[in-house]
């Protein structure tokens, strides 16, 4: 029998695809070695100001989101087009994990003390546009980052996307998009002259936390069904668990800013109180 494949056409479409793995690899690192970068430049800009004083902490955490972003774009990823649980992981990490460490690096704060005043107001009057508050609203982000999450992992007809060569990594940019978008509105430490009350923040995160279970708990009871992946069940626990602890990190960073925002707001009522009696004592 006669083999009619073209052995030059095979070769020549395995380097084709090993070229597109590469510049998209290489794309990959540029994006999160560049936020790096980007964001160490802007604290040499606010220092060159005489702006110092800013806290390692929020340095810390934007350099430890940007690798972890590389990891779970880069090798965690390809591992997740053979491994549910490794597609879990890429999850918790680029949509939970790496949010919230961006969020608590303040980069709006840090881009703001590296620029002039006149660049300050521009930026305040376009941080201040609709599209921007209706994004970063409460409501709306729990939206976003809840309800594709239920559809994708409904009953395993969608996990296709997960590997599919462009579907795929618009999934990765959706969860990473839409937690940093939710981690915001909850917790976010940039100026925000429209933010939520608590009540609805600590709100928003509760029900996060509630969706989050339910989808993880509904993945385990679903793993013996025929669309499911083999690891189904692994995949469960590391987001049911692996969740739980991204959670009380992002509660703990609301219960500081709720206690801060708390002590500011006694101290600015003790200030008035004294302020409102030295007329009398003096009298």
């Amino acid at each position: 029998m006669t083999d009619h494949s073209d052995p030059g056409h095979s070769a020549s479409a395995h380097l084709s695809g090993g070229a597109d793995g590469f510049v998209l690899d290489t794309g990959i690192v540029l994006v999160w070695v560049g936020l790096a970068v980007l964001y160490l430049l802007a604290g040499r800009c606010a220092v060159l100001r005489g702006r110092t004083g800013w806290p390692i902490r929020r340095t810390a955490a934007w350099l430890a989101a940007t690798g972890l972003g590389l990891a779970a774009t880069g090798p965690l990823a390809r591992a997740a087009g053979s491994s549910f649980t490794a597609h879990t992981a890429v999850h918790l990490v680029l949509g939970m994990l790496v949010p919230l460490l961006l969020v608590l690096g303040a980069p709006v704060t840090l881009f703001l003390r590296a620029v002039p005043a006149s660049v300050g107001r521009r930026w305040s009057r376009l941080a201040g546009a609709a599209p921007l508050r209706v994004g970063t609203y409460p409501v709306t982000a729990t939206l976003l980052s809840t309800i594709p999450l239920a559809f994708l992992y409904r009953d395993g007809s969608a996990l296709g996307l997960v590997h599919h060569p462009v579907l795929g990594p618009l999934l990765h940019l959706h969860f990473l998009v839409s937690g940093v978008l939710f981690t915001y509105a909850v917790v976010g430490v940039d100026p925000n002259p429209h933010r939520a009350p608590a009540w609805m923040r600590g709100s928003a995160i509760v029900v996060g936390i509630a969706v989050h279970s339910v989808v993880a708990k509904h993945l385990y009871s679903v793993a013996d069904q025929g669309a499911m992946p083999a690891d189904v069940e692994q995949a469960a626990h590391l987001m049911y668990y692996g969740g739980d602890a991204i959670h009380v990190m992002l509660l703990v960073a609301f219960s500081a800013q709720v206690y801060r925002e708390a002590g500011r707001r006694l101290h600015r009522e003790a200030v008035r109180g004294t302020g409102a009696s030295l007329p009398g004592s003096a009298g």
